[in-house]
């Protein structure tokens, strides 16, 4: 299906005209890029965007398409990551910046202490919980993804979650019995297992 001459008007004229270019700088939805094409005059719909972008996406390599898919709304590379013809703007040294950590929050294969999460932390002895817990604050310290959700997290039961989704398996007796040993007890809660 072809494009509708809008639309490929308004794609080549960001990639021609560095003050319209410099306009999507701020956008940070699929919504406000259309919006932005309609008030320039380009008259095209949410639709033919998203059959665009699709076509576009779908002769994109895996690693793009995950930066495209990674790319921080708030930050003003978003838009420039989401069309091929668009990436190719950006400066060099310009691709680490402006990302969202990865999706995919398995457990690297070098977790030698972590618990495969099929094993219910009930079967496991205390010591084994005790190094669970270990081994997970530790990876929580070395991934600011994680790191926000565990500061985020209201109760310890979201804890216990987050724990058990890495592959952790920790109870709330594990906390109990652990929490002097891994806790700054001047700061609130799990902030303790950080040294910010």
């Amino acid at each position: 299906m072809m494009a509708n001459s809008e639309l490929e008007r308004f794609v080549q004229a960001i990639a021609d005209d560095h003050g319209l270019a410099t306009g999507i700088k701020t956008l940070g939805s699929h919504y406000d890029v259309v919006a932005y094409a309609n008030i320039r005059g380009y008259a095209i719909t949410l639709a033919e965007w998203g059959r665009y972008l699709a076509m576009d996406w779908l002769q994109t390599s895996d690693a793009d398409l995950a930066s495209v898919h990674r790319a921080d709304p708030a930050h003003w590379s978003w838009a420039f990551r989401q069309l091929s013809r668009w990436r190719a703007l950006l400066m060099d040294g310009a691709e680490s910046e402006g990302m969202l950590g990865p999706a995919d929050f398995a457990v690297t294969p070098d977790q030698s202490v972590a618990q495969p999460a099929s094993i219910p932390a009930s079967s496991l002895t205390d010591a084994e919980k005790d190094a669970a817990l270990a081994s997970f604050i530790q990876l929580v310290k070395t991934r600011p993804d994680l790191k926000d959700q565990v500061k985020s997290a209201r109760n310890q039961d979201e804890v216990i979650g987050l724990a058990q989704a890495q592959g952790f398996a920790i109870d709330s007796l594990t906390l109990l019995r652990s929490w002097s040993q891994v806790s700054d007890f001047s700061k609130p809660t799990w902030f303790g297992w950080f040294d910010d």
